[in-house]
C-alpha cells in the first residue's frame, strides 16, 4: 500500500503553458478571460481541477471557478489577480479550508460576481470540513489539458474521474451507510452528472492505472467495478473502505477531532443560511471583507426605486458574503416591536379621517380634537422611530465594525426636519416648556449620531419629476420636487462617496450602474 507517493513531472504529460489558448467564447466574461490570459502569459502553472462539466458555467460566473495553482510564485500570482480585478475575501474561522483562498471579481458589462476558489495544496473531504490534504498537486498540474472552447487549462478527465469518486469516498459518513442499508439509492445530482460525462471521455484502463501510482492496487478492484458497472452505492462503499485506509496519513485532523469539529462547522453553516434567507444576523457567519466591513445608504424619493435596489443588492452580495439589510425609513419596510402598534393605530385613525389623500395622509382636519390627537400622536410616533432608528444605528455600526456589508434603505439625517427621514420634533426644540425641549433632544440624538458614522457610499436615486408621478400618481409634483431637492442637497461628510444615479433608466442599466458603485468601495 503506498500512504506517501511524491510524483515526478516526468511520469506524467507535463502542461504546456507556452501554447497560446484559443479564444474563449464570447459568453465567457470579461473578467475570467483577463484572469486566464495573464496566467497564461506569466506561465504560471495552473488547472481548473473539478467539475469540468460545467466549467462554461463557471468562465459566465454562474458557478464557482475551483482552480489550482503552482507554489513558489506567489508574488506573480498576487499581480495576475489585481491586475484582473479580483480581491480577496476571507471566509469565518468555521468556513476556511487550510491552503484555500476566496477571490471574487466583478463583471462591468452583466454586473456577475465571479468567485475564484484559489487552491494553492490539493485540500479536500468531508462536506463542511475538508480533513484530507493529498500530495497530488504536482501530478494535477502535469498532467492537465488546455479546453479549447473556453480557453483555460482542466484536469485531464482520467484524472478528475479518479479525484471524484475519492472525494465522494471520502465525504462518506455513518449516515452514508444507514441510506444504503435501507434504500440502495444511487447516486444522484451534480455526482451522477459529472460521473457520467468524465466516463464518456476516459476509459477504465486509464483511470485504474492512476489509482494504482497515487492510491495503490488494493483500490483496483472496487474502482474497476464503479466504472464499468455505474457507481453502484455499495462498490461506492467498498472504494470508500480501501481509500480512506489507504490515505490516513493525509488527514488533517485526527477522528475525535473530526468527530468533534464537523458537526460544530456543519450547525455553523446551517446558521449562515438561516442568517442570510431570513434573520440577517450582524455576526460575520460565512465571507467578509479583510478591508474591513462597508455601509452603502440608498436614497431618493418617492417612485425612484429605492426598495427595488435594496432588495436586489442584498440578494446579488448575499450570494458570496455576510450582508445585513438595514432599514432606515417610517413606512412599510420593518418596524420595532415598539413602533408596529402605532403603525396600526395609524392606519386605521387615517383610514376614518375625512379629506385623507390616496397615500393616507390627512390634508385637512389640522385642527380639532383629530387635530389634537394627531399632534398627541405624532410626538409617541417620533419617540418610537427614534428609539427604533438608535437600535438600526447600533446594528449597522457593528454589523461593519466585524466587516459585513450593510446596506441601508434610507438614512437617517438632521439636515431637513419632518420629511426625507428627518426628525420630527425639531419645533419643540424651541419650546418654553421643559419637557418639550428633552423630547426634542431626545429625539433628536439618533440623527445626530448618524453623521458620526456615515456611510461609506451614498447612492441617490433620483427620477424625473414626470416619471416619479407615473410611478407614484398619489403624490403631487410639488411634493416630488421637493422631496428630489432635499435628496440632492443632503451634504455628508468628505469620506463618503456621494453619488448620482438617474432613476429614469431601465432597471437593468440602473442596476448595473449601482453594482459598478458598490463594487468600488468594497
Amino acid at each position: 500500500m503506498m500512504n506517501n507517493i511524491v510524483i515526478k513531472e516526468s511520469d506524467l504529460s507535463p502542461q504546456v503553458l507556452t501554447r497560446q489558448p484559443e479564444p474563449a467564447p464570447d459568453d465567457s466574461l470579461a473578467v475570467t478571460r483577463a484572469l486566464f490570459e495573464r496566467l497564461h502569459a506569466a506561465q504560471l502553472r495552473y488547472c481548473h481541477w473539478k467539475s469540468n462539466e460545467h466549467v462554461g458555467a463557471g468562465m459566465q460566473g454562474l458557478t464557482d471557478l475551483d482552480v489550482l495553482v503552482e507554489r513558489g510564485r506567489g508574488d506573480d500570482l498576487q499581480r495576475i489577480l489585481a491586475d484582473s480585478g479580483f480581491r480577496r475575501f476571507q471566509a469565518t474561522a468555521l468556513t476556511a479550508y487550510p491552503a484555500v483562498e476566496d477571490y471574487l471579481g466583478f463583471d462591468e458589462v452583466t454586473g456577475r460576481i465571479v468567485h475564484l476558489h484559489l487552491h494553492h495544496r490539493l485540500t479536500l473531504g468531508q462536506k463542511h470540513l475538508k480533513g484530507y490534504r493529498l500530495p497530488w498537486e504536482e501530478a494535477v498540474l502535469a498532467s492537465c489539458t488546455l479546453d479549447p472552447e473556453h480557453g483555460l487549462y482542466v484536469a485531464a478527465p482520467e484524472m478528475e474521474l479518479l479525484l471524484l469518486v475519492v472525494r465522494d469516498a471520502l465525504k462518506r459518513r455513518l449516515r452514508s451507510r444507514v441510506a444504503m442499508w435501507f434504500g440502495r439509492v444511487p447516486a444522484k445530482g451534480d455526482f451522477a452528472r459529472e460521473f457520467a460525462w468524465l466516463v464518456e471521455r476516459t476509459t477504465p484502463a486509464a483511470v485504474v492505472g492512476l489509482a494504482v501510482v497515487l492510491i495503490g492496487a488494493e483500490a483496483v478492484a472496487p474502482l474497476r467495478r464503479i466504472l464499468e458497472s455505474g457507481a453502484r452505492p455499495q462498490d461506492m462503499m467498498s472504494f470508500a473502505a480501501v481509500v480512506r485506509p489507504a490515505l490516513r496519513l493525509h488527514r488533517t485532523y485526527g477522528r475525535l477531532t473530526a468527530a468533534l469539529l464537523m458537526p460544530i462547522r456543519e450547525a455553523f453553516w446551517a446558521l449562515g443560511g438561516l442568517s442570510r434567507k431570513r434573520f440577517h444576523w450582524a455576526v460575520p457567519l460565512r465571507r467578509i471583507s479583510p478591508r474591513g466591513g462597508v455601509v452603502v445608504a440608498f436614497l431618493g424619493s418617492d417612485g425612484a426605486g429605492k426598495s427595488t435596489q435594496c432588495a436586489g443588492t442584498v440578494a446579488w452580495l448575499s450570494e458570496k458574503l455576510d450582508v445585513v439589510p438595514v432599514y432606515f425609513g417610517s413606512g412599510d419596510g420593518p418596524s420595532s416591536l415598539v413602533r408596529m402598534p402605532l403603525k396600526i393605530a395609524r392606519r386605521l385613525f387615517e383610514r376614518n379621517t375625512p379629506g385623507a389623500n390616496a397615500s393616507g395622509k390627512s390634508s385637512k382636519n389640522r385642527t380639532g380634537w383629530r387635530g389634537r390627537i394627531r399632534g398627541v400622536a405624532m410626538v409617541f410616533w417620533a419617540l418610537s422611530l427614534s428609539l427604533e432608528k438608535r437600535g438600526k444605528l447600533r446594528q449597522m455600526v457593528r454589523a461593519r465594525n466585524r466587516g459585513l456589508i450593510v446596506i441601508c434603505d434610507r438614512f437617517a439625517q438632521n439636515q431637513f426636519e419632518g420629511f426625507n427621514d428627518g426628525r420630527l420634533l425639531g419645533k419643540l426644540a424651541h419650546s418654553r416648556w421643559r419637557l418639550a425641549r428633552a423630547l426634542a433632544a431626545w429625539e433628536a440624538r439618533p440623527y445626530e449620531d448618524a453623521q458620526l458614522e456615515a456611510p461609506d457610499l451614498v447612492i441617490k436615486l433620483v427620477a424625473s419629476t414626470n416619471v416619479a408621478l407615473f410611478r407614484r400618481p398619489e403624490m403631487t409634483a410639488e411634493e416630488i420636487n421637493r422631496r428630489i431637492d432635499a435628496v440632492r442637497s443632503i451634504r455628508f461628510p468628505d469620506q463618503t462617496q456621494d453619488a448620482e444615479v438617474n432613476a429614469d433608466q431601465p432597471l437593468e442599466a440602473v442596476t448595473r450602474s449601482v453594482r459598478r458603485l458598490i463594487w468600488g468601495v468594497l
